[in-house]
């Protein structure tokens, strides 16, 4: 009986916890298999990082909330397996995040904000592999282009137009002026980042097939330069 009263006690405090912290965030409430409802315990953000991470993980524990210098979340996950080796469904998801992440730039951006969005779409891709070795050095070439834009946009950057703003990330613009040979030096980025990405994948016929998978994603980047 004891026992009885003390189970029925604890339930009774979590289900009442529960619909306190779905009164404060009634948004964040998720229903379990019990019942029950509480917090999920992940911001929106996070929902749709794991969108992206369902395109191409084998994994499902959740990605790490740091932050890149960016101020946008990095999906790294420490936590997956150091043994995970080349993999169909990763290769595509990685080129999934490039060439979407560069239709998006291309589709909602005026073109002076394009190179920006597509340095920080790349650092993106790029941190979703870091920890599997195999493809630990097509992240190392991705995250090489980003720099390379990063770079692009500090030296041709219009200081005084306002950043675009897309959800919780912002870019900047580049001046007008200056669009044509931003664009001209960020398409010669690319086509290195192209050929490093094929020379990367060594002597094994395996990786060359999915590096090349990567290199022609990020080649087709380069259509978000030339409207």
């Amino acid at each position: 009986m004891l026992k009885k009263r003390i189970v029925r006690r604890s339930v009774s405090a979590v289900v009442a916890a529960g619909f306190a912290l779905a009164t404060v965030w009634p948004v964040q409430a998720a229903v379990l298999p019990t019942g029950l409802s509480v917090l999920s315990g992940l911001p929106q953000t996070d929902l749709s990082q794991r969108l992206y991470r369902i395109q191409y993980n084998e994994t499902t524990s959740e990605p790490s909330h740091s932050s890149t210098s960016d101020g946008i979340g990095d999906e790294r996950d420490p936590r997956l397996s150091e043994s995970y080796g080349l993999s169909d469904r990763v290769t595509r998801g990685v080129a999934w995040l490039i060439s979407n992440g560069a239709s998006e730039c291309k589709d909602t951006l005026r073109p002076e904000y394009r190179i920006d969005c597509l340095r920080i779409a790349l650092s993106r891709a790029a941190s979703t592999i870091d920890n599997r070795p195999n493809y630990r050095q097509a992240a190392r070439d991705l995250r090489s282009l980003s720099r390379k834009l990063e770079g692009i946009v500090n030296k041709y950057q219009d200081r005084g137009a306002p950043r675009a703003t897309k959800g919780r990330t912002s870019y900047r613009a580049v001046s007008k002026a200056n669009q044509a040979q931003a664009n001209r030096e960020a398409a010669a980025a690319i086509d290195e980042t192209v050929t490093k990405l094929l020379r990367s994948a060594g002597n094994s016929e395996k990786r060359k097939v999915h590096y090349s998978q990567i290199a022609t994603a990020v080649g087709s980047t380069k259509r978000l330069l030339r409207s």
